[in-house]
């Protein structure tokens, strides 16, 4: 019943995106105006779709960024690569489910984790940079230096408002306001409007992704709302949570569609989301399972006793093993999540050090779940075995940002 508990908010905030996904037509591609084609692979990768995922997660940032990547004339392997960049930004994608099921896992506050994680995938959009790099000369667009000069203000620009927004908005929202304000600032700069009526086409795209970020940002103004916690020590549901704001504006979204064609994209949205759901269920299901049975304590305890004070530096390998194989934040808390908090403990860190560690593990961009949806998106034979040949610099710069957050502490 615990871990049924957990796995509503998850469960909710995927069906719902998914829902708000099938409600809001895609992006114009053709509205990017990118300066150059190396620009617009930057878009792609670190504004467009990260954004993307913030707002829907499931990989669909990855799905946009690689239609668009593609579009702009690169296949093939750098085109897989740089469509998995947009999963970075995983821990606060679809809202944040991972972190919020992190957070109670851990014992600590969500808002305090997702500021810590900040930290963490800012540092990651910075290093992943020079792979980028490397990737779009691979792809026949190398990027000249007077690109990358600006490519790098606009990734620390995102990174300072990533970071920055923790202290005053609600975390669900600040991967969402952060790659957005960045993503619209570059589109302004990049493609103007030059009319009212380009005025009115930018407006109504970007209408649904305000919408939803002002519901999010205005329900937090209702100080004590009711709520549903049918678990003392477990978190609550209140009514003005993000699950609840996503669904009112999916479902506000989806009415201005005629009336025939609801039943159907809920059908859609069902359909896509039921596999998701029930693994979700199940690690959710599994985690409290082990947690109750104290086999995370136990095995901090071994850890510690083996390693004595490097035990915390097992933490970044521990977390990457649960990305790559769970391929989802929630996953990957919900099994490794108990295990880092309890070696914290023993170790004496911080409360939030190695469960940021856990969250934010970029080591789910080369799970094979997600490699494989990349290479069935670009196509050309590419497999996720070489995918992860060439996407070692991913892994190398998830293991230098997580061991430096545990020295720092």
């Amino acid at each position: 019943l615990e871990g049924l508990w957990l796995a509503v908010i998850p469960v909710g905030i995927i069906a719902g995106g998914l829902v708000f996904h099938a409600a809001v037509a895609p992006p114009d591609n053709r509205a990017l105006g990118a300066a150059s084609q190396a620009d617009t692979l930057f878009t792609a990768a670190f504004l467009l779709g990260p954004f993307t995922e913030t707002v829907t997660g499931f990989g669909v940032g990855t799905v946009f960024a690689i239609g668009l990547i593609r579009g702009a004339g690169v296949a093939g392997l750098p085109a897989a690569l740089i469509g998995l960049l947009p999963q970075i930004i995983i821990p606060w994608g679809g809202l944040g489910p991972g972190t919020a099921v992190g957070a109670a896992l851990a014992g600590v506050p969500p808002q305090a984790l997702a500021a810590r994680t900040a930290w963490q995938a800012g540092a990651m959009l910075l290093l992943l940079l020079p792979a980028f790099w490397h990737w779009c000369r691979l792809g026949g667009h190398p990027v000249a230096p007077h690109q990358r000069a600006r490519q790098t203000l606009w990734v620390l620009a995102t990174a300072a408002l990533v970071v920055g927004l923790h202290h005053v908005a609600p975390w669900e929202v600040c991967g969402l306001l952060a790659t957005g304000l960045a993503l619209s600032a570059r589109l302004l700069h990049a493609h103007p409007p030059r009319d009212a009526a380009a005025c009115r086409r930018a407006a109504i795209a970007a209408f649904p992704y305000a919408l939803l970020a002002g519901v999010l940002l205005a329900s937090r103004l209702w100080r004590h709302p009711p709520a549903l916690q049918p678990f003392a020590h477990l978190p609550a549901l209140p009514a003005n949570h993000a699950v609840v704001a996503l669904w009112l504006v999916a479902l506000a979204l989806l009415a201005r569609h005629h009336a025939a064609a609801i039943p159907a994209l809920l059908a859609g949205a069902a359909r896509r989301g039921r596999k998701p759901a029930v693994a979700l269920l199940m690690f959710v299901l599994l985690s409290r399972v082990l947690s109750n049975a104290g086999i995370p304590q136990a095995l901090a305890l071994a850890i510690s006793a083996g390693f004595g004070a490097a035990a915390p530096y097992a933490g970044p390998l521990l977390a990457g093993f649960a990305g790559f194989f769970a391929g989802t934040n929630v996953g990957a808390n919900s099994a490794m999540m108990p295990l880092q908090a309890a070696l914290g403990r023993v170790a004496g860190l911080g409360p939030t050090v190695l469960p940021a560690v856990q969250n934010g593990t970029p080591f789910l961009l080369l799970s094979p779940q997600l490699t494989s949806i990349a290479a069935a998106l670009v196509g050309d034979g590419i497999t996720s075995a070489r995918i992860w040949r060439q996407g070692w610099p991913v892994a190398l710069a998830a293991l230098i940002v997580a061991m430096a957050a545990i020295a720092l502490g």
